[in-house]
């Protein structure tokens, strides 16, 4: 007796729910709508992300005419992953582009506008997973602060106002009131006082911003840092892709600079400062910029860091406040919460800088 014709299709069925099942437990949760919707229709491929960190720099020149008749003279950097041939490219083309917008009265464009403007940083460390991805990366920007570029690990910075101080009072408290005062009330009654609209506390609003978001994100686990000017969150329980829906929403939500938020996008990473602001700890700022221009830039930027790392060492970037929401750590996350923990001196107790 021939089998029933739907076995087959019984089969394709179980089959095709066998792979999404596999397809959904190994992708990246950021992305695996889109990930199993493209494997399975054949149309996709995915490719984790690349960051945007270059080891390979060059330096182009050009010069413009403004469509006022004034000259300008101007100069470039572009890096590259890859090779040196592939920056020289890039700055080629950048000093082009930027020459064509002065040719058109549009000036010269914004910082991190186009996604393939590396920042000007020297590589100190890179951190690559089992199949030799690059994962994260240690960075020194352009004042001198060691920094962590994470390809899927969220880090959100939270800057509140310089001073959350109470307003002074109208009326400077006194034992007793003036004799002109009392003049007055015997006169035309008690004046009342002037009342001052209340103002938000900004760290209870940034601390109810995260009940509101965890209340409603059960399976987020969240790591909170108290640093100089706010709050630095470390989401725990799974990874991200910068500028993915998951992240930005989040990062919006909790009150991330939108700054922050764009450059996240063009760097393609998540990054948080390790080590203190120089001039926060007493070390003069930055007179030279990587890549140097010169061995004696180098030579300068070299006794500059010699300072700079011995004055870091009485100050931590954030102190760890709590672990909030699930406890569960990404096994992918805990080694750079580690990291970041240990250069940051986050459980020290020194003075933040």
């Amino acid at each position: 007796m021939p089998a029933p014709a739907t076995h087959p299709i019984i089969f394709f069925v179980w089959l095709v729910s066998f792979v999404v099942l596999v397809l959904m437990l190994t992708s990246p949760s950021a992305a695996r709508p889109r990930y199993v919707l493209g494997v399975l229709c054949g149309s996709f491929e995915y490719k984790s992300n690349t960051m945007q960190i270059a080891r390979f720099w060059s330096r182009a020149e050009g010069k413009s005419q403004t469509p006022a008749g004034k000259w300008l003279t101007y100069a470039l950097w572009r890096g590259s992953a890859g090779s040196q041939a592939e920056a020289e490219t890039r700055a080629r083309e950048a000093v082009q582009r930027v020459g064509k917008r002065i040719e058109q009265g549009e000036g010269f464009p914004e910082r991190y506008v186009y996604p393939e403007r590396q920042l000007r940083e020297e590589v100190l460390q890179e951190i690559r997973s089992s199949g030799r991805e690059l994962e994260a990366a240690l960075t020194r920007n352009a004042y001198g602060a060691v920094v962590l570029n994470a390809a899927r690990v969220l880090f959100i910075d939270v800057d509140l106002p310089e001073s959350a101080a109470p307003p002074p009072p109208v009326k400077p408290p006194s034992e007793e009131p003036s004799f002109f005062w009392r003049l007055f009330e015997a006169l035309f009654g008690s004046a009342p006082v002037p009342q001052r609209a209340a103002k938000i506390d900004p760290i209870l609003d940034a601390q109810a911003k995260r009940q509101q978001w965890l209340a409603t994100h059960r399976d987020w686990g969240m790591r909170v840092y108290r640093t100089r000017s706010g709050f630095r969150y470390l989401v725990t329980h799974t990874l991200f892709e910068p500028g993915d829906a998951g992240s930005e929403e989040a990062m919006s939500s909790l009150g991330c600079d939108p700054n922050y938020m764009m450059l996240c996008r063009a760097q393609k990473s998540f990054r948080a400062r390790l080590t203190p602001k120089s001039w926060r700890c007493g070390v003069p700022k930055l007179t030279v910029r990587f890549p140097w221009a010169s061995d004696a830039d180098k030579a300068a930027m070299r006794a500059w860091e010699a300072k700079y790392d011995s004055a870091a060492r009485g100050y931590a970037t954030c102190a760890f406040v709590e672990a909030l929401g699930d406890g569960t750590v990404h096994p992918a996350i805990a080694p750079l919460m580690e990291l970041h923990d240990t250069q940051t001196r986050a459980r020290s107790g020194l003075p933040l800088a």
